[in-house]
């Protein structure tokens, strides 16, 4: 059984692909005051359907190296818990018993 899960960027866990569902509406909404945020996120490739992935992440919560249709992409935190996924959670019914 297959359910679709969606989360702010940052939360995803690494590894674990995903596709983009909004830009500026996760954890932190983009306001007025930083539309070259996402403008600049927009033409890094971070469009709604775009598939992605966190490869990994420097120490002490920085950066985070990104994967967004084939391109590696270094990411703040920040930027990222903007951006929400979403992504299939599979749930699998075991038959056996004890």
């Amino acid at each position: 059984m297959t359910k679709s899960k969606m989360l702010p960027l940052d939360r995803l866990p690494h590894g674990l692909p995903a596709r983009i569902s909004k830009i500026g509406e996760g954890r932190i909404e983009l306001n007025s005051a930083e539309p070259i945020l996402e403008d600049l996120l927009l033409g890094l490739g971070f469009e709604e359907g775009a598939e992605i992935e966190i490869r990994h992440q420097g120490p002490l919560g920085g950066p985070l190296a990104v994967q967004v249709d084939g391109r590696l992409i270094a990411l703040r935190p920040i930027d990222a818990s903007a951006i929400l996924v979403e992504t299939e959670v599979s749930r699998q019914v075991s038959g056996m018993g004890a």
